[in-house]
């Protein structure tokens, strides 16, 4: 009878078991991604010049040195390897960022999404980048014309960065917390305009960066040797961020990216900054603050200094973190980024 009773428990136990395979599985999304923003996420939109100027900069040596899927070479990245844009793609598990819309054509392969981002563009309208609506306008206009079918935006995640570099850098006339606080609230306001718009064209969910300390860049920290932050960048940076939160924390389907907090912990020596010896030094480092990393003179001579490993340093130029940083920054935020979009 104890045998009989044992298989028949084993009887039910497969069927139990068969009936747990055929529960069908949730689908897994394959996310589309769109990105928007300036030079943190850029990777060719800023198209190269006839010959080696600060805009074009990102097309010459050194830029790419340290990315060896590219062949070690400039890319139109501001980095010396792979920028933000290419580890959010790494998550949804790509190889690299989708294709800059200015060299993309359409070649039959599968379709991964558009990188729309451009080095030096503002939240504001500009005459030599195009504005963050005007990114954001470039996608509608090609679902509008079916170069990109509406169905694409159903499962599909956009990724907006701006840095404030082109918004903040050199402001003038904007001195007190309040002045300060009403730009802030301006260029957030921008921000805020553009979420709402890809949510209105379908996109199904969106990252949005907080600004880096602003102060903590080599530009800002170039004064003093590269020994501390300035205090009003940071200043600059904490307002435009508090503004965000408030306007962005409460909808559904985005999730902040705090960049903010995480360079702040690098910086000051958590676990993940240990391989970094420099973190406030440039690796590629112009010799003064009006000039560029990657600049020669008329005879070719550099105009620059350069580390000897990028991956010990945090910033690889003035502005742009180095592949390694990314590497750093990408890993704190991959966990978060899977659960916010169920991967």
């Amino acid at each position: 009878m104890k045998k009989i009773a044992v298989l028949v428990l084993c009887f039910l136990l497969v069927l139990n078991g068969a009936h747990v395979e055929a529960r069908p599985h949730r689908r897994r999304p394959n996310y589309k991604l769109f990105v928007f923003g300036d030079s943190f996420v850029d990777i060719g939109n800023r198209g190269p010049t006839s010959q080696r100027i600060e805009i074009s900069r990102q097309w010459y040596t050194p830029y790419g040195m340290s990315d060896p899927a590219h062949g070690n070479r400039a890319t139109g990245r501001f980095s010396d390897g792979l920028v933000q844009s290419d580890f959010v793609a790494k998550i949804l598990g790509r190889d690299e960022s989708p294709p800059a819309v200015r060299l993309w054509h359409d070649d039959g392969r599968e379709f991964t999404g558009l990188n729309f981002a451009v080095g030096g563009s503002s939240v504001y309208e500009e005459a030599d980048a195009p504005c963050l609506r005007n990114q954001t306008e470039q996608l509608r206009s090609m679902v509008r014309n079916r170069y990109i079918d509406e169905e694409d935006l159903e499962d599909s995640v956009a990724l907006v960065a701006v840095t404030g570099m082109r918004d903040y850098i050199g402001l003038t006339g904007v001195d007190t917390d309040d002045d300060l606080a009403r730009f802030a609230n301006s260029v957030t306001d921008k921000i805020l305009d553009a979420v709402r718009r890809l949510q209105r064209m379908g996109v199904s969910k969106v990252l949005v960066d907080t600004m880096p300390a602003l102060g903590c860049t080599p530009w800002r920290s170039w004064s003093t040797r590269y020994t501390r932050c300035d205090s009003r960048g940071n200043r600059l940076s904490d307002l435009h961020n508090t503004a965000l939160r408030q306007k962005l924390g409460e909808l559904d389907d985005v999730l902040l990216l705090d960049l903010n907090t995480i360079f702040n912990s690098i910086m000051s020596g958590s676990a993940s900054s240990q391989q970094f010896h420099r973190t406030l030094a440039p690796c590629c480092e112009a010799w003064n603050p009006d000039s560029y990393c990657g600049l020669v003179d008329d005879r070719g001579t550099k105009q620059y200094n350069l580390c000897p490993d990028p991956a010990n340093f945090f910033y690889w130029d003035f502005w742009h973190p180095t592949q390694a940083a990314w590497t750093a920054v990408m890993q704190v935020l991959e966990e978060p980024i899977k659960d916010f979009l169920g991967i």
